[in-house]
């Protein structure tokens, strides 16, 4: 879904997965938690603005989003479906759509080659809202779709539409569909629920989420100054001392192997060891023109990395 504006204040359907599979799973690929809390209180505050940098996928999803939809309905014999339907907005939430049909009797669907249904089973009955979410990915169909590519997002779709089912239909690489058929999820959906009231509440008193990696924690904690006495670290702070330390004894061995490997090899590209087939590859570089760094404003940053005295 590209293009449809629900409220940056708020949280959406394309966002609640970050929120997910970061509480629940292990992580999001392009997100975290913190970074869709500073959309929503820079929105709040009117100072975030929509940059729509697309990128190919995002191309492609907004030319081919509607004949997706509606040839997925075609596959699966449902109704024509209304397209890009009005935001549907919800207390603590909101969500858009790609498409939704209603299926006013039963609809038979088999399982086949393009057809999938979710744990497996060889048939299933639609009927009712069935909202259908529409992705366009580079890569390539796998046995299990990712959590972030629409899954997690159906499952608030179908809560926001109050459907027992959904359709995600993914284009692989530009020459392979995939339709797969979810049921709803009462835990799931309960769990995106209460992700989004937290949310809210956060948005509201501004107050973010702990860090969930390095980065995530220079950009939540920006500044610095003054000092605090924190003694009930002083375990943690001990075994990332001693972590550093080993790392730092396992990178010289590294390279003095390296080394070793590299002289016994000479000017041969590939070396058979054992079982092991190794390679010493060579890389060519054009000519480039020389080129002038274009100037920078003065800017502070927190450092990713900690400085540690004993």
């Amino acid at each position: 879904m590209v293009g449809k504006m629900s409220d940056d204040r708020m949280m959406s359907g394309s966002r609640i997965p970050v929120l997910y599979l970061w509480k629940y799973e292990n992580g999001h690929p392009w997100s975290t938690p913190n970074d869709e809390l500073r959309k929503s209180i820079d929105a709040k505050h009117g100072r975030f603005e929509r940059t729509d940098t697309l990128g190919e996928p995002g191309v492609c999803g907004n030319l081919l989003e509607n004949v997706l939809v509606e040839n997925a309905c075609e596959e699966l014999g449902l109704p024509e479906p209304t397209l890009s339907p009005p935001v549907i907005k919800k207390p603590h939430y909101q969500i858009s759509l790609d498409g939704l049909t209603v299926a006013p009797a039963p609809v038979h669907i088999f399982a086949n080659q393009l057809v999938e249904i979710d744990g497996g089973e060889s048939s299933i009955e639609l009927s009712g809202n069935i909202p259908i979410e529409c992705k366009v990915t580079g890569d390539y169909r796998q046995d299990d779709v990712p959590l972030y590519r629409g899954v997690i997002q159906l499952q608030a779709q179908m809560m926001a539409v109050d459907a027992n089912f959904g359709v995600l239909v993914t284009l692989h690489r530009g020459i392979e569909r995939h339709i797969k058929i979810y049921r709803k999820n009462a835990m799931i959906q309960d769990r995106i629920l209460e992700l989004c009231e937290d949310f809210n509440a956060r948005v509201a008193s501004e107050n973010y989420y702990p860090p969930v990696n390095v980065d995530d924690a220079s950009k939540t904690h920006p500044t610095g100054d003054g000092s605090v006495e924190l003694p009930g670290i002083a375990d943690r702070v001990e075994r990332l001392v001693r972590l550093r330390e080993s790392a730092k004894e396992i990178e010289v061995e590294i390279d003095a192997l390296q080394t070793e490997i590299m002289s016994e090899m000479r000017d041969a590209e590939i070396a058979r060891a054992g079982s092991y087939v190794v390679k010493w590859p060579v890389r060519h570089y054009k000519a480039q023109p020389e080129k002038v760094a274009p100037a920078k404003d003065a800017r502070t940053v927190r450092l990713k990395t900690l400085q540690i005295a004993h």
